[in-house]
C-alpha cells in the first residue's frame, strides 16, 4: 500500500509543474510539501551514490532531515538542495523541477552526465543554480531564461556545447554567470548587456568568437569580466572604460588587436589587468599609471613596442606583479621604475623576451623585489656587486643576454635566493666560494658562459640544490669530492668542460639524482662501486672521457635507467651490468673495448629506440632476441667481430631508421625482408663477407637515404629497382663482384650526392641518364670496371660534382668538351682507358696522372698534339730488339766480307811475296792484333751491344733519358747507335 502511495505521489510530482504553470494556483506550494519526498526520491533514483550519502533518504524520515536538503523553518517547504562534492554520477532527473519552492540547487563537483534538464526553467523561486565541475553534455537550455529571480548561474567546467543562449539576457536579476571551461562556440550575445545587476561574467576556456559586445558597457555593476582563452578578436572597445566598478579584467589568450585603449585608465577600481597572449600593438598607455589600485598587470606575449618608461611603479603604489615579457619593447630599464624610498610594492618583475639594452643597475632601487626575470634581451654590462641590496630576492633570471665580467661574491649575501639562472651570457672568472652561503638555492644554471677555474668545494654547502648545470664552460680540476653532501640533487650537468680526475665515490650519496651528464671532459679512472646506490638515476652520459676498466656489478641494481651513453671511453669487460633496467630507451657504448657477446637480456627493454655498440670487441652471432625490440629506430653494431647470418628476427623491428652492421664478419645473403622496413633511412652492410645479389625488395624502402654494401662478395647485376629509392643521397656498391650494365633507372635517384660503383666487373657503356642527377656532388666513381663506349656528354650537366673517377675501364673516343662545365671539379681521373684526341683546354690544370695510360690522348698536361708521338714501353722494346737484330746481321755480313777479302789478300801476298819471310810475318802480326776486336768467333761483339741493352734498361726506370727520347722519337737506328754504341764497321 505504501509503495502504491509513493508511486502515485511521484506521478503527481511530475505533473505538478504543468498544473502550476496553467492554473497559477496558490495551492501549488502547499502541494509541494506533500510531494517533496517523492520528488527527491525520484531525483535520487537517477544518481549513483558510491559513498552512500543519500542512504538516509527514506519516506519514513522527515524530508527536511535528509542530508543536503534545506527547508523553510517551521513550514517544511524544501528551499535548498546541496549535494556538492559527493562523487555522484548519473543524470539529473527532470523531476527536480517539481521542487517549485526551491531557491538553491547545488550539484557541483560531482561526475554527473547527460543534459541539463530544460524543466529547470520553471523554477520561478530559484536564485542559485550550481552545476559546475561535472561531466554534463548538450547545450545550455534556453528555457533557463525563464528564471526571473536567478542571481547566480554557474554551470561551467562541463562538456557543454553550442552557443550561449541569448535568452539568458532575460534573467534580469542575474549577478553571476559562470560558463567557463566548456566547449561553447559562437559570439557573446549582446543581450548580456540587459543584465543591469551583473557583477561577474566568466566565459574563460571556450571557443567563443567575435568581439566584445559594446552593450557590455551597460553592465555598470560588473566587477569581474573574464573571457580568457577563447578566439575573440577585434579591438578592445573604448566603451570598456565605462565599467567604473570593474576590479578584474582578463582578456588573455585571444586574438584582440589594435592598441590598448587609453580609456582603460578610467577603471579606477581595477586591481587585476591581464591582456597577455593577444595581438596588441602600440605603446603602453601612460593612463595605466592612474590605476592606483592595480596589483597585477600582465601585458606579455603581444606586439607592444616603445619603452617601459610609460609604467611607473612609484605611482602604482600597490603594484606587485608587472609582466611585460615577450613583446617588442626596447630601450633600457628606466631609473624611475622604482623610486627607492621603500614605498614601492613591486614584488615580481618579468621583462623577458624583449629587446632591452643597458644594464640592470636601475633595478637596485626596487628593494621589495623577490623575482626578477629579464632573460632573453640584449642587456650588457656586469652583474652589479650591489645586487645584495635586493635582500629579499628569491628568483634571479638573467640568462640569454650579453652580461660580461665575473659573478660578484656579493651574490652569496642573497640568503633567500632559490633560483639563479645566468646561462648563455659572456661571464668569465671563477665561481666565488661565497656561493656556498646560499643554503636555500635550488636551481643553479651557469651553462654556456666562459667561466674558468675549479668548481669550489663550498658549493656543496648549498644543501637545498636540486639542479646544477655548468655545461659548456672551461671549468677544470676535479669534481668536488664532497659532492655527496647535496642530498637533494636531482640533476647534475657538467658536460663539455675540462674537468679531470676520477668520479668521486661520494656521488653515490646523492640518492635523489635522476640525471647525470659528465660527458666531454677529461675524466679518468674507473666508475666507483657507489654508483649502484643511485636508485632513482634515469639518465647518465659519460661519453668522450678517458674512463676505463670493467663496469661495477652494482650498476645492475639501477632499475630506473632509461638513457645510457658511455661512448668513446676505454671501458672493458662485459656489458651485463648495464642491463638491470628493463626501461632502457638508449644504450650507446660506441668506441670502447667491451668484449663477449650481446646478452639476450638486452631484449627486456622492449621500449628501446637506440642501440649503439659500434667499435668494440663484441663477437658471436647477432642475437635473435634483438627482434623483440620492436620500437628500435637505430641499431649500430658496426666494427665488431660479429659473425653468422643477419638474423631474420630483425624483420620485426619495423620502425628501424638506421641499420649499421658494417665492419664485421657476417656471411650469408643480404636478406630480402629488409625491403619490409619501410622507415629505413640508412642501411650499411659494408665490409663483411656477404654473398649473393642485391634483393630487389630493397627498392621498397622509399625513404632510404644511404645504402652501402661495399666491400663484400656480392655478385649479379645491380637491380633497376634501386631506381625506386628516390630519396637516396648515398649509394656505395664498390669492391664487390657486380656484373652487367649500370641500370639507367638510377636517374630516378635524383637526390644522390654520392655514387660509388668502383672495383666491380660492370660492363657496357656509361648510361647518359647519370647526367640527370642534379645533386651529385661528393663523387661519381665508376673506376676499375669493364665499362666501354664513350664518355657521355651529359656528365657535363653534373655542375655540382667535385670528384669524377672513370679510370681503369675500356672507354674510348674523345673527352667531351661538356666536362668543362664541371666548375666545382677538383679531382678528375680518366687514366688507363682508350681515350684519344686532344684534352679540352680547361682540363689542362689537372695533373698528367689524370690522363695517363690513354695512348692516343694529347695536349696539356700531356705532350702537344703536334709533337712526335711518345711510344709506349712495349713498342720501345720491340724497336730496340729490332735494331739489335739488324745490327747483328750487318756485322755478320761485314765479317763475312772482310774474311773473304783477307783470304783473297793473303792468297795474293803469298803468291807475290812467298820468298820474303820478314814481310809476311809483319803482316801476320798486324792481322793477329786486329783480330782481338774482330775475331770470327764474336768474342768481343758484345762491346757494341752494351749500349743498346743499357738504353733499354734506362727506359724502364727513367723516361726522361736523352738516349731513350731519341729512340722514342723515331730517329734512325744508326743515329741511335751512334750516340753510344760501338760501330762494328769502324772497329773492324
Amino acid at each position: 500500500m505504501a509503495a502504491k502511495l509513493i508511486s502515485s505521489s511521484i506521478v503527481l510530482a511530475l505533473l505538478l509543474p504543468l498544473f502550476c504553470g496553467i492554473l497559477l494556483a496558490p495551492s501549488c506550494e502547499a502541494a509541494t510539501v506533500d510531494t517533496a519526498s517523492a520528488t527527491l526520491l525520484q531525483v535520487k533514483s537517477s544518481f549513483t551514490d558510491p559513498n552512500g550519502v543519500l542512504s538516509g533518504w527514506s519516506p519514513e524520515a522527515d524530508v527536511c532531515s535528509w542530508h543536503g536538503v534545506t527547508c523553510l523553518t517551521g513550514e517544511g517547504v524544501v528551499t535548498g538542495l546541496n549535494l556538492s562534492g559527493y562523487s555522484l554520477s548519473g543524470a539529473i532527473s527532470p523531476a527536480i523541477a517539481s521542487l517549485v519552492s526551491v531557491e538553491s540547487i547545488d550539484l557541483s563537483s560531482n561526475s554527473l552526465t547527460g543534459a541539463i534538464p530544460p524543466e529547470l526553467g520553471t523554477l520561478q523561486s530559484l536564485q542559485t543554480l550550481l552545476l559546475h565541475s561535472n561531466l554534463l553534455t548538450g547545450a545550455i537550455p534556453p528555457e533557463l531564461g525563464g528564471l526571473k529571480n536567478l542571481k547566480v548561474l554557474r554551470i561551467g567546467n562541463n562538456r557543454l556545447r553550442g552557443e550561449i543562449p541569448p535568452e539568458l539576457g532575460d534573467c534580469s536579476e542575474l549577478e553571476t554567470i559562470g560558463l567557463a571551461y566548456c566547449q561553447l562556440i559562437g559570439a557573446i550575445p549582446h543581450q548580456i548587456g540587459n543584465l543591469k545587476q551583473l557583477q561577474q561574467l566568466a566565459l574563460d576556456n571556450n571557443t567563443l568568437t567575435g568581439g566584445l559586445p559594446e552593450q557590455l558597457a551597460e553592465c555598470t555593476n560588473l566587477r569581474v569580466l573574464s573571457v580568457a582563452d577563447n578566439k575573440l578578436d577585434g579591438v578592445i572597445p573604448s566603451s570598456i572604460g565605462g565599467l567604473s566598478s570593474l576590479q578584474s579584467l582578463n582578456l588573455a589568450n585571444n586574438q584582440f588587436s589594435g592598441v590598448i585603449p587609453p580609456e582603460i585608465g578610467n577603471l579606477s577600481s581595477l586591481t587585476y589587468l591581464n591582456l597577455l597572449g593577444n595581438r596588441l600593438t602600440g605603446g603602453i598607455p601612460e593612463e595605466l599609471n592612474r590605476l592606483s589600485q592595480l596589483q597585477v598587470v600582465d601585458l606579455s606575449k603581444n606586439d607592444l613596442s616603445g619603452e617601459i618608461s610609460a609604467i611607473s611603479a612609484s605611482q602604482l603604489k600597490n603594484l606587485k606583479f608587472l609582466v611585460l615579457s615577450e613583446n617588442l619593447l626596447e630601450g633600457t630599464i628606466p631609473e624611475g621604475l622604482c623610486n627607492g624610498d621603500g614605498n614601492s610594492s613591486l614584488v615580481n618583475l618579468y621583462l623577458a623576451g624583449n629587446d632591452l639594452g643597458g644594464g640592470i643597475d636601475a633595478l637596485l632601487s626596487c628593494t621589495s623585489l623577490q623575482s626578477i626575470d629579464v632573460s632573453n634581451n640584449s642587456l650588457t654590462g656586469e652583474i652589479p656587486p650591489a645586487i645584495d641590496r635586493l635582500s629579499g630576492l628569491v628568483n634571479l633570471a638573467l640568462h640569454n643576454n650579453s652580461f660580461a665580467g665575473v659573478l660578484p661574491p656579493q651574490i652569496g649575501n642573497l640568503s633567500n635566493l632559490e633560483v639563479l639562472s645566468l646561462y648563455h651570457n659572456g661571464l668569465t672568472g671563477s665561481i666565488p666560494p661565497e656561493i656556498g652561503r646560499l643554503r636555500s638555492l635550488k636551481l643553479l644554471f651557469l651553462y654556456e658562459n666562459e667561466m674558468t677555474g675549479a668548481i669550489p668545494d663550498e658549493i656543496t654547502n648549498c644543501s637545498s640544490l636540486e639542479e646544477v648545470d655548468f655545461f659548456g664552460n672551461h671549468f677544470h680540476g676535479p669534481i668536488p669530492a664532497s659532492i655527496g653532501n647535496l642530498k637533494n640533487l636531482a640533476v647534475l650537468q657538467l658536460r663539455q668542460n675540462d674537468l679531470s680526475g676520477s668520479i668521486p665515490a661520494s656521488l653515490g650519496e646523492c640518492r635523489r639524482l635522476q640525471a647525470l651528464a659528465l660527458a666531454d671532459n677529461r675524466l679518468s679512472g674507473e666508475l666507483p662501486e657507489s654508483f649502484g646506490r643511485l636508485a632513482e638515476l634515469s639518465i647518465v652520459t659519460l661519453y668522450n672521457n678517458s674512463l676505463e676498466g670493467p663496469l661495477p656489478e652494482s650498476l645492475f641494481d639501477l632499475k630506473n635507467l632509461t638513457v645510457i651513453n658511455f661512448s668513446h671511453n676505454r671501458f672493458t669487460g662485459a656489458v651485463v651490468p648495464l642491463l638491470g633496467s628493463s626501461s632502457l630507451s638508449v644504450l650507446a657504448l660506441t668506441n670502447n673495448s667491451f668484449s663477449g657477446v650481446i646478452p639476450a637480456a638486452i631484449a627486456r627493454s622492449r621500449g628501446m629506440v637506440r642501440l649503439q655498440l659500434a667499435g668494440n670487441r663484441l663477437a658471436g652471432a647477432i642475437p635473435a632476441e634483438l627482434g623483440d625490440l620492436t620500437e628500435l629506430k637505430i641499431l649500430d653494431l658496426s666494427n665488431n667481430n660479429f659473425s653468422g647470418d643477419i638474423p631474420p628476427e630483425l624483420s620485426n623491428c619495423s620502425r628501424l631508421t638506421h641499420l649499421n652492421l658494417d665492419g664485421n664478419s657476417l656471411t650469408g645473403a643480404v636478406p630480402p625482408w629488409l625491403g619490409g622496413l619501410r622507415s629505413l633511412g640508412e642501411l650499411d652492410l659494408s665490409s663483411n663477407a656477404l654473398t649473393g645479389g642485391i634483393p630487389v625488395e630493397l627498392g621498397d624502402c622509399s625513404g632510404m637515404l644511404k645504402l652501402s654494401l661495399s666491400g663484400n662478395r656480392l655478385s649479379g647485376s645491380i637491380p633497376p629497382e634501386i631506381g625506386k629509392l628516390t630519396s637516396l643521397n648515398v649509394l656505395n656498391l664498390q669492391k664487390n663482384g657486380f656484373t652487367g650494365v649500370i641500370p639507367p633507372e638510377l636517374r630516378r635517384c635524383n637526390k644522390l650526392y654520392e655514387l660509388r660503383l668502383s672495383e666491380n666487373s660492370l660492363e657496357g657503356s656509361i648510361p647518359p641518364e647519370l647526367g640527370q642527377l642534379p645533386e651529385l656532388q661528393v663523387i661519381l666513381d665508376l673506376s676499375r670496371n669493364k665499362l666501354s663506349g664513350e664518355i657521355p656528354p651529359s656528365l657535363g650537366d653534373l655542375v655540382k660534382l667535385e670528384r669524377l673517377n672513370l679510370s681503369s675501364n675500356r672507354l674510348h673516343g674523345r673527352i667531351p668538351p661538356s666536362l668543362l662545365q664541371l666548375t666545382s671539379l677538383h679531382l678528375l681521373n680518366l687514366s688507363d682507358n682508350l681515350l684519344s684526341g686532344g684534352i679540352p683546354g680547361a682540363l689542362s690544370t689537372f695533373p698528367a696522372a689524370s690522363f695517363a695510360g690513354n695512348d692516343e690522348l694529347c695536349g696539356a698536361p700531356l705532350p702537344s698534339c703536334g709533337a712526335p708521338r711518345r711510344l709506349p714501353g712495349a713498342e720501345v722494346s720491340v724497336i730496340v730488339a729490332a735494331i739489335a737484330v739488324v745490327s747483328a746481321a750487318v756485322c755478320v755480313a761485314l765479317l763475312y766480307i772482310m774474311l773473304r777479302m783477307w783470304s783473297n789478300w793473303r792468297a795474293v801476298v803469298s803468291v807475290s811475296s812467298s820468298d820474303g819471310e820478314e814481310t809476311a810475318s809483319s803482316v801476320a802480326a798486324a792481322a793477329a792484333a786486329h783480330g782481338k776486336w774482330c775475331a770470327g768467333d764474336g768474342k768481343y761483339w758484345k762491346v757494341g751491344s752494351v749500349s743498346v741493352t743499357s738504353s733499354t734498361a734506362e727506359e724502364k726506370y727513367s723516361s726522361a733519358s736523352s738516349e731513350t727520347t731519341s729512340v722514342l722519337h723515331g730517329k734512325p737506328a744508326e743515329a741511335a747507335a751512334g750516340t753510344g754504341a760501338v760501330n762494328p764497321a769502324s772497329k773492324c
